[in-house]
């Protein structure tokens, strides 16, 4: 009653104003609105592309997504969900990260709720785009306007692969319905390759500005798409087109993929585009992932959230012909200095590993590029409660710091304006290694996937640090000229059989992708999910090992996806629908 009589009289002051007014007043456009007719063109339709754009990484100033929900890099809903990394940290802070990590995961979960808002605003926005070119169609070059379109649609459909993806129960809204109106009673996985297909029917521009979506990208995301769908023989063209006619080719160095000197390199299909020092403040950084980057004196950044696993780090092991050990890494867990001061004497382990472990994983004794050896737990806040090891793929170097890295005081000094990578040549080619294993095409599948090794064979990371305590005052001892670890890193012979070739292929996707936020999506698409989480919950947390995630309990049919936030569904009772799981 009270917000009626509020509305009341709102509206009654209105009509008194208007009544004591010119007829000038009526005709004055609101300060701050533009009208669709003032947007009715070219320019008008690529500004409202560019805000489309914007929230590709997830975050908007003030607006849902702001602390990493529906992040870019998917760093919570892919990786800490999955095997290979911890929420970092300290144990209590962002309990919503806290529950998700557990599996305690329910409709009111902060996190949950941003993901589905920020991704909608970017549909949404996408959907303004669409709705203003109709109108301006004949204002506007036929070949542009269809770039427009196929870039509008690329958008939409890579928010909604962003929420089906995690959410089972997703509405598909376009440009032309009434979006409270719409149910969430149907899948959607065809009209999102709907989308992906007009902008490849349609010629869409395989060489555009840089940073806008190409046909490239466009095939690249519609074979992802297939992919959760076990459409092999639907993805098979998609990824030999661009294999075969595209133009991409390997990086000469497995890290130049993450170096911020080489973004939008050869390999890449698809960068999401951060900048700093551009007089936008932090906005346009990579601020959805702000609290990744390490601790401590020696870098003193924030906050040494996303701890990868002793899982993904014993993964890295190999055998004397430098070949994963797909069934036994999880065998005798390497924990390196887990418990151990930076003050008490600590030497990396010598047991053999795939050398792009130093380029994924920052652990102590080992030089995190630039910024000299890791010393240990002063790097993070808790060691203890959240592992030894930190995320190297965000970070940048040493050398570019308030350059790359934003060069006003903040709290959060890591903000860079290194790229994310959302789509690379790589990824394309261990996806058609897994279309050729399913084919049961063992000789493409084994050549692909060393295609991928043979890049990473020789990329070690050198500088062998000997010091063995970081004391205060310490003085490094480091042989530049040495490898820092023991690597090794072999080719295969041959694939015996199918179920050989889907595990070395599984496991090369997570080595190669490591805490590139995909993990546990991928899990959760090759119907391996309900082994593999609850046997590395038991490996991970024996012997007490991490206290605060001890009890956590993965469910299938549940726990492999995520619930609509109930706030969504009390603003449309009787339109939306909880996933029945939850």
């Amino acid at each position: 009653m009270k917000k009626i009589l509020l509305k009341f009289g709102l509206l009654s002051a209105l009509l008194l104003v208007l009544g004591a007014c010119s007829e000038e007043f009526l005709e004055e456009k609101p300060k701050g609105a533009v009208s669709e007719a003032t947007l009715a063109d070219e320019n008008g339709v690529d500004l409202l592309l560019i805000g489309a754009y914007s929230r590709i990484d997830g975050y908007a100033a003030g607006e849902a997504g702001g602390t990493g929900g529906a992040s870019a890099t998917n760093w919570v809903w892919g990786d800490v969900t999955s095997d290979d990394m911890h929420r970092g940290d300290q144990t209590g802070g962002w309990a919503p990260i806290n529950l998700i990590e557990r599996f305690e995961v329910d409709p009111t979960n902060p996190w949950v709720d941003e993901l589905w808002i920020a991704n909608f605003d970017g549909i949404a926005r996408a959907n303004d785009a669409l709705k203003i070119l109709r109108q301006a169609s004949e204002n506007i070059e036929v070949a542009r306007a269809t770039q427009l379109e196929a870039e509008a649609r690329w958008l939409r459909a890579w928010y909604y692969f962003q929420l089906r993806s995690k959410i089972e129960k997703v509405p598909y809204i376009t440009e032309d319905m009434v979006a409270r109106e719409v149910p969430n009673d149907r899948e959607i996985w065809d009209d999102i390759e709907a989308d992906l297909q007009w902008g490849i029917d349609n010629n869409m521009a395989e060489s555009p500005e840089v940073g806008r979506a190409s046909r490239w990208a466009a095939k690249a995301l519609k074979a992802r798409v297939h992919l959760f769908q076990q459409e092999f023989s639907e993805a098979k063209p998609l990824l030999d087109d661009i294999i075969n006619n595209g133009p991409f080719v390997l990086m000469d160095h497995y890290y130049d993929n993450f170096d911020e000197e080489k973004q939008n390199n050869a390999e890449s299909i698809f960068e999401v585009q951060y900048t700093v020092n551009d007089g936008a403040g932090d906005a346009n950084s990579g601020i959805d992932h702000r609290t990744l980057f390490p601790r401590g004196s020696d870098v003193g950044l924030c906050c040494a959230y996303s701890a990868p696993s002793f899982d993904l780090f014993n993964a890295f092991k190999v055998d004397a012909n430098g070949l994963p050990l797909f069934d036994t890494f999880q065998d005798d867990l390497l924990l390196e200095d887990y418990g151990i001061l930076d003050t008490e004497p600590f030497t990396p382990t010598d047991v053999a590993l795939d050398p792009r472990v130093d380029w994924t994983i920052g652990r102590r004794g080992i030089p995190f590029l630039d910024w000299g050896p890791m010393s240990g737990g002063d790097w993070m806040l808790d060691q203890a409660g959240m592992g030894p090891f930190l995320n190297k793929k965000i970070m940048f170097y040493k050398r570019n710091f308030k350059t790359i890295s934003i060069s006003s005081p903040t709290w959060s000094a890591g903000l860079n304006g290194n790229n994310w990578r959302l789509f690379r040549l790589s990824h394309v080619i261990l996806w058609r290694a897994e279309v050729a294993a399913a084919e049961n095409d063992l000789e493409t599948a084994k050549n692909m996937v060393n295609m991928i090794r043979e890049r990473a064979q020789d990329d070690l990371v050198m500088g062998k640090v000997n010091n063995t305590t970081f004391e205060s005052g310490f003085v490094l001892d480091i042989e530049e000229d040495q490898p820092a670890a023991n690597y090794n890193l072999g080719l295969y012979d041959s694939f015996p059989d199918q179920d050989y070739a889907r595990k070395a292929i599984y496991h090369e996707m997570r080595l190669e992708f490591a805490l590139e936020g995909m993990r546990f999506q991928d899990l959760v698409r090759w119907g391996i999910d309900d082994e593999v989480i609850p046997q590395y919950l038991q490996s991970e947390l024996s012997d007490g090992r991490l206290p605060w995630l001890q009890g956590a309990t993965y469910t299938a049919g549940q726990d492999d996806h995520f619930p609509l936030p109930q706030t969504q569904i009390d603003l449309q009772p009787g339109v939306l629908t909880q996933d029945p799981a939850y």
